[in-house]
Order: structure tokens, then sequence, then C-alpha cells
């Protein structure tokens, strides 16, 4: 199985403990898709012209994950702070005029012809690249994260040139759940995955739904769970599309980055 993932990077940023770790939700499908066993990992997107950029570039490389045709901009790598209070993780934004603030990546036939050659390309709602999903579906699967997204018009727009659709549910119920993944699957994806923090992720697919109950674990930091999810699930099921076998892999791969600090690591002091 090869991947394929384009978008942000990023520095995430421990203001109290003066550290950072490359991350980004493209950046880190990458690197947990190969972990997960993907034969080619690769990443697309923009890298600044900074330390942190560097730094997210030598750790990719060192994870194994290819960089396909990256680009590089005098501008600052995004830096979202991330500040702990009695134990929860709290984002603020980080200095403006980065590159994700800046930027939005021009995909080109050169670009194409090298995703075309992926089982699978991955993306999300902070890449900016909606104007290209069509014709990323047309050259192979797209899978795409929603983060907490649930606008009718931008679903509507969106999920027709979606193979699986992974959104951020931790406010939802199980009946509330199932209604949106049901009008969800009716728009066009092969699987709508919800996923709820500490409850039970919900999976759908036209052979039905299933539940995945969360790992019992000590967690670290819950930093990049999610993109842990949706590499492990991808992962399973491009290898044997079962529904519950990828499920059960996705939450294996979301908890054993709940055990580590960060993403999926390479911590740096600033």
């Amino acid at each position: 199985m090869k991947l394929i993932a384009i978008g942000d990077n990023v520095a995430d940023t421990y203001i109290q403990q003066k550290i950072y770790f490359p991350g980004g939700n493209c950046v880190n499908v990458a690197v947990d898709a190969k972990r997960a066993g993907a034969t080619t990992a690769a990443y697309l997107g923009i890298f600044g012209n900074d330390d942190r950029a560097t730094h997210i570039n030598e750790s990719l490389k060192q994870e194994q994950v290819e960089l396909v045709n990256c680009r590089k901009a005098y501008a600052p790598t995004a830096q979202p702070r991330v500040v702990i209070n009695d134990g929860e993780r709290e984002f603020q934004a980080g200095p403006k005029n980065s590159v994700q603030h800046l930027l939005a990546l021009q995909l080109t036939p050169d670009d194409f012809a090298e995703i075309k050659k992926f089982d699978v390309v991955h993306t999300g709602i902070y890449a900016s690249l909606e104007n290209y999903l069509s014709d990323l579906h047309d050259v192979t699967k797209v899978a795409f994260d929603f983060s907490d997204c649930r606008k009718e018009h931008y679903l509507k727009q969106v999920l027709p040139n979606i193979n699986y659709a992974f959104f951020s549910g931790a406010d939802l119920s199980d009946q509330e759940a199932e209604a949106f993944a049901k009008s969800c699957l009716t728009l066009g994806p092969e699987v709508i995955v919800i996923t709820r923090g500490s409850n039970s992720a919900f999976l759908l697919n036209a052979e039905g739904g299933y539940y995945q109950p969360a790992q019992s674990i000590t967690v670290t930091d819950t930093m990049g769970a999610g993109d842990s999810f949706i590499a492990g699930f991808l992962v399973s099921y491009l290898n044997e599309p079962d529904l519950c076998k990828a499920a059960v892999a996705a939450s294996k791969s979301a908890a054993a980055t709940c055990k580590i600090s960060g993403g999926f690591g390479h911590q740096k002091s600033f």
C-alpha cells in the first residue's frame, strides 16, 4: 500500500516546556502510515526557510517518508502554541504570516504524474486543496480529514470527490454520529469515520456501521492521535477492505501515538 499526504506542516510549540515537535495533519498521517506498514509513504507540501522547517524535513527523512516535489518559501513555519492547563491541552494561535497563512499549494501536471503512482492521497480541510479534489479523485483514491467541520454546503462540495472521509466528533452522541455518518455516505464516499476522543469511534460503509472502543492505555500526550487513527485505518483498509479489522488497526495506531510526546516524537528545544 502506497500513500501520499499533501498539505500542511507545522511546528507544534509547547510554550511552557520550550520545546516543539514536527506536526501537521498531513505530516503526521504520512509518518504514521509508514509506521503502520505502508510500503511507501510520501509527503508533498511547502516548507518555510527557518530552523523549524529544517527540523520537520529532517524528521520526515528519518521516518523514511519520501519528499515528493516539495516547495520552499521565504516565510516562517506555522507554530501553533500548546498550553497545558490542569492536564488539559489547549491550542493558541501562533505567529502570523507563516507559510500556512500566506500560501496555498498549487498542483502542477508533474505533481499529478507523481500522485497517480500512489494507492491513496490524503489531505484535509487545512490544506486548501478543495479545487483540486475532483482531479485528484480522477487519478487515485482520496482520503480527507474534515476535522470538526460539518457545514452542509461544504460537505456537499467536498464529499462527492472523497473515498474515505474522517471527522472529529467528540461532541456527538451515538445517535447523532450514526445519523450524520449516514447523511454523509449518501454524498459519495466509500467510508465515513467519526473519531470521538475517548469514546468509541463510529465507522460506516455500505455494508453497515461499526463502533470501535478506544484502547485502554496510560496517556502521555494525545497530540496527533486522530491523525494516527486515519493512517492506521487507511493502511489496513487498503490492504484488506474489512471495516472491523481496519477499525482495530486504527485504534491501536492512535493508542501508540498517545504513549509518546508530540505527534510522532522528534522533540526539539527552542
